[in-house]
């Protein structure tokens, strides 16, 4: 697969984030279990994912891979919203981020979240918008730190009926 473009510098030497065709689904899935497992609560929605409802995800939306060399060690998927009240534009829902364990604090988030919005740009979105889980307060830091903003309008495109309602952001592109 082609690497998708990305501004230069954006990825450290040795990385290269690329789009996930809805065929490398178990990929995907297999990926974000390794970045969230131990990390993400037992009741997060993304651990009864099934790969079929991935490649759907892909299909409608879209999925980033982070690559070192020949191993996918991060991504997120990216998924068609309605926006904010009064803007008929497109909006993109940013879910299921994460980086492997190993390779946290080397800077790597801020770039794979950038190519994952690079890719909804792409498909035209304008904004995106996210929930982050009420027991991850610290991704909430994160997040602004990238240009969200706490929007309490928010509407998620899969809400888990487990849990407490996540922290919802919005960001303009």
């Amino acid at each position: 697969m082609t690497p998708m473009p990305l501004e230069s510098g954006r990825l450290a030497d040795g990385y290269v984030a690329r789009l996930a065709s809805p065929d490398e689904a178990g990929l995907v899935r297999e990926v974000m279990l390794r970045c969230w497992t131990g990390t993400v609560a037992e009741n997060s929605s993304a651990y009864r994912e099934t790969i079929a409802d991935i490649a759907g995800q892909i299909t409608r939306g879209g999925a980033v891979l982070l690559w070192r060399g020949d191993e996918a060690v991060g991504g997120g998927r990216f998924h068609p919203v309605a926006g904010p009240a009064g803007d008929a534009r497109p909006w993109t829902e940013i879910k299921r981020v994460g980086v492997a364990r190993e390779l946290r604090s080397r800077g790597l988030g801020a770039p794979l979240v950038g190519a994952i919005e690079d890719a909804a740009r792409a498909r035209g979105a304008v904004g995106a918008q996210l929930g982050v889980r009420e027991d991850q307060p610290r991704l909430v830091q994160f997040w602004e730190s990238l240009g969200y903003v706490r929007a309490d309008d928010v509407q998620l495109h899969t809400v888990n009926p487990l849990t407490p309602p996540p922290f919802t952001m919005r960001k303009w592109f």
